[in-house]
This record gives C-alpha cells, structure tokens and sequence, in this order.
C-alpha cells in the first residue's frame, strides 16, 4: 500500500478516535482541535492535488526504468490545428505519444481522433467536458462520464479507451471509485511544463520537463488548450524536447507500455 494511502488512513483513525474521547472524556482545547483539522484538510488536499502519491486509489506516475523509456502524454485535446501540429512533430522525429482527449472534442473533431489513431500513436481519455469540479462528482456520475468519452472515442476511431486522467488531474476519493467502477487505470504524471496556461512560457516550460526527464517518466504536456483560446507553449517546444529525448538515449513509448508492466 502506498505510504501516503497509509497515513491517511492511520490519522483518519486517529481523528476518530480523538472524537471519540471528547464525547467520553470531554472536548480539547479549541485551539488544538482548530490546528488538527486544519493540518488533515492540508492532508487530504495534497492527495488531490498529487495524485501520485496514490492516496486514494492506485495511478500509474511512472514507468520501470532500465530501458531508456520516456512516456510523452498529451492532455485536452483534439483540436484541428494545434493537435495535428503536434502530430506532424512526431513523425518527422519518429516518436510516439500518449493523447488523453476529451470527449467532447473527439465527438466533434473524430477526425483528428482518427488520424491519432492512425500514426501509432495511443488513445486515452480526460473525461467528456473539462469540469473543474470533476473531483466533486459522485461516482456513478465519473463512471457515465468517462464512458460518454469513451464512446467518443470508439465511435471515431473504434478504439475504446481503457486509460483515464481526470481534467486537472486531481483525484479525490469519488474519482478513484468512479475510475475503479468503469475499469479504467487512472494515470497520473512524473514530469510536467505546466503549459496549460495561456501565460506560460516556452523556455520554462521546457526547462520543467528536461529537469524531470528520466528513463521511465510520463510526461505531461497539452496539445490544446482546455477552451480552444490560445496555443499551449508545449507544441511549440517540442521540436527541442524531442531533440532532448534522442540526445539522452531515450526512446518514446505509449502510456500502455508502462501499464503492462505495472499490472504483472
């Protein structure tokens, strides 16, 4: 079990039993109860915000190094034009990528979904709309969501997705059952550019990603922008990344490879 998932569970337990003692003995100080749940908000928080510290359900962060691998995974598309810059990039250079599209996009663009489709590369899924909120939705809505997504997908290509990060990555207790009940493998990240902001800039970008490019990373970049407004700095630098990637010795592969390995 992962350490974070342990420590959640050990002060949940201590949380209880501490109510429990107020209600028998008597209540603790205001003061001490104010900063305990203050600092287990914090707690339960970072797990959303982390979700590769698996605190509330199991999520593929990394691949097995030992074979100079690296997982390039691109968030909120299709998008006509952005995507299939992206797209032509990795041709050129040879590589191969992960796409976690959103379903409402694929619905509308299924072309593009089936060019992806069609260069190599692997289908994945960021839910049908990007709710911000997503962490907030019970789980019977996260499974209707992530299967409206995947008949997105199937429907343009028929491919069905079995790989899904929610929109902004964050994974709360709802969206691990949810992900759990629709049978899908929740994939999280180990590099990221934080390129999914109309602000942000290239070379910080690309300094983000270098600095967490390591045999067995997934990556995390944006081939579109969340509402189709602006170019994500990601497309622009990946001609470089991927000169970085062949100069290191690494080699591309799909999310899948490393989800294999992960399940034995």
């Amino acid at each position: 079990m992962p350490a974070a998932r342990i420590v959640l569970w050990v002060t949940s337990i201590g949380a209880v039993a501490l109510l429990v003692r107020s209600l028998m003995v008597g209540p603790i100080p205001l003061g001490l109860a104010s900063a305990l749940l203050a600092a287990y908000a914090v707690l339960t928080a970072v797990g959303w915000f982390f979700p590769r510290l698996q605190m509330y359900g199991d999520a593929l962060w990394r691949g097995r190094p030992g074979q100079n691998r690296v997982a390039l995974t691109f968030d909120d598309g299709p998008n006509p034009q952005s995507t299939r810059k992206v797209l032509r990039e990795l041709e050129r250079s040879g590589h191969r990528a992960t796409f976690f599209v959103l379903g409402a996009k694929a619905r509308a663009h299924p072309e593009v979904v089936r060019e992806i489709h069609a260069a190599g590369h692997t289908l994945a899924i960021h839910g049908f709309i990007h709710d911000r909120l997503y962490a907030f939705k019970p789980p019977r809505r996260v499974v209707d969501d992530i299967r409206a997504a995947q008949d997105a997908v199937a429907h343009a290509c028929g491919v069905r997705p079995t790989l899904f990060r929610p929109p902004l990555g964050h994974v709360g207790p709802r969206t691990a059952a949810g992900a759990k009940r629709a049978g899908v493998r929740l994939v999280a990240w180990s590099a990221k550019g934080l390129d999914g902001f109309a602000g942000s800039r290239p070379e910080r970008v690309l300094r983000r990603v270098v600095h967490g490019l390591r045999d067995g990373a997934i990556v995390l970049l944006h081939d579109a922008a969340e509402r189709d407004d602006y170019e994500p700095a990601g497309v622009g630098i990946l001609p470089r990344l991927l000169q970085t990637i062949d100069q290191r010795g690494l080699r591309t592969v799909g999310v899948e490879e490393f989800a294999a390995e992960d399940d034995d």
